[in-house]
């Protein structure tokens, strides 16, 4: 990953804790409603995280088959 990808995935792992926090203090004062909201925020941080990990690099792969196809190992 390169620094910038890390920033942002350091930046969405905090979103993620800041929004069990927030649906720690919901339960606390017994309001669902926001419970639920923090909880979808905190899925989607950690579902985004997850999916970049997953997918990789669009650059790199695709410099790999460039690089194999140069080379005549696979048709382009």
């Amino acid at each position: 990953m390169t620094e910038l990808a890390l920033l942002i995935d350091r930046r969405r792992q905090v979103a993620a804790q800041l929004a069990g926090l927030d649906i720690e203090i919901a339960i606390a004062v017994g309001d669902r409603d926001a419970a639920q909201r923090a909880r979808k925020e905190m899925e989607a941080q950690v579902g985004a995280r997850l999916a970049i990990r997953e997918a990789g690099c669009f650059f790199l792969a695709q410099g790999d088959l460039d690089r194999q196809a140069a080379q005549g190992r696979v048709a382009a």
